[in-house]
């Protein structure tokens, strides 16, 4: 019976194993959970006091189908100063966070049989909506050398754009400038356009991050938002920002938004311009520390990615994801599998996003079914 309604194309996309962790941890009685990717820490208290004023302040009907200009100004503003290259307000998206802006480059640029590339470990919604589209997809390590961009060359891809996070989600990976380079070096080959996920650039404990629209200003169209910064998570606030001669992408988008998301929540958008002057000092210090924790229990242990930035770390396992999952949960303990952002299934994805003595007690659990599994 369903074959005869749904559409074909929302039968390429299966229930995220993430959205899948959301319910058990509901169902288990104090569960360990370091499977959510989001923070722990509340909104700050500038932010949750601009919302509230704009709420009281009557700002609660729709907004421009773009997003309110004060918002898309500081923006250009911000990025302008820090790329060296003057970016429009005409030129920027708000919408309901980056899962959304996704989708709308998704449905704006893709065609069947398109080819394109993404990093792996990558994202899931990058796989989920490359095989929605029924996209030729690419793939290149994230650890990639400029050996395996000319081996990828030599295969003449005919590239429609190159889609990764830096930071990465899952596996806390910082792109090198010189990996950077690479990708933009690939994108004038192919003539391909870059658009660079940068929701987790604030996590940068090291002072690794650079963004690609700093090389590559007029190829890159930069992704951003305040769910992972400033815990804005169930606000949905996201953008993305292009250059003037990206802007005709930019505007179909805009189209497409005004005739499925409309807006993004016009309070949510007054906050998030507080946002960009608030400062998460504190917050950052507190998930280095827990970043500390992770290296240290695990190091030497199991083999993981130099977790740079975000709040993951991407560890191999000695079996098959499901399985370690499903010992692990018998011990009340939620890890996401890694099988959904790479196609190496003895992986898993930790969150250290959660109070430190669920951490390490988690932690050690998870070290104990390593050694059981492994024997």
């Amino acid at each position: 019976m369903e074959a005869d309604f749904l559409a074909d194309r929302i039968l390429r996309i299966d229930t995220s194993q993430i959205r899948k962790a959301f319910d058990l941890a509901a169902r288990l009685k104090n569960p360990l959970n370091l499977s959510i990717g989001q923070p722990d820490f509340p909104v700050p208290e500038p932010v949750k006091e601009a919302m509230i004023r704009a709420v009281r302040d009557n700002q609660n009907a729709y907004s421009q189908t773009q997003g309110i200009l004060p918002l898309r100004e500081k923006l250009a503003q911000k990025y302008s100063k820090e790329f060296g290259y003057e970016y429009s307000p005409e030129n920027i998206l708000v919408s309901t966070g980056v899962a959304s802006i996704l989708f709308l480059l998704f449905e704006t640029l893709a065609n069947a049989g398109d080819e394109v590339l993404i990093l792996e470990p990558w994202f899931l919604i990058y796989e989920a909506l490359a095989s929605k589209y029924q996209l030729k997809l690419h793939t290149l390590p994230e650890n990639f050398s400029r050996e395996d961009v000319d081996e990828l060359l030599e295969k003449k891809p005919n590239l429609k754009f190159i889609l990764f996070a830096t930071p990465s989600n899952p596996t806390g990976k910082i792109l090198s400038e010189q990996q950077l380079k690479e990708l933009g070096r690939l994108a004038e080959a192919t003539n391909a356009i870059l658009i660079s996920d940068e929701i987790y650039r604030d996590y940068d404990y090291d002072e690794q991050f650079v963004s690609c629209a700093k090389f590559f200003p007029e190829r890159t169209i930069v992704l951003g938002g305040f769910s992972k910064s400033h815990a804005m998570t169930g606000w949905r606030v996201g953008y993305a920002i292009a250059p003037k001669n990206l802007n005709f992408i930019i505007q179909k988008m805009a189209t497409l938004q005004q005739y499925s998301i409309v807006c993004s929540p016009t309070p949510a958008q007054h906050a998030a311009i507080v946002a960009l002057d608030t400062p998460i000092t504190e917050e950052l210090a507190l998930m280095k520390r827990r970043r500390e924790i992770v290296k240290k229990k695990l190091s030497n242990k199991v083999k993981f990615p130099a977790p740079d930035g975000a709040f993951y770390v991407f560890p191999d396992i000695p079996v098959d994801a499901d399985e370690f999952l499903q010992k692990a949960v018998e011990k009340s303990l939620l890890l996401v599998p890694g099988f959904i952002f790479t196609r190496n299934r003895k992986t898993v994805r930790i969150s250290y996003a959660q109070k430190e003595e669920i951490l390490e007690e988690g932690l050690d659990i998870f070290l104990e079914l390593c050694e059981l599994l492994s024997k």
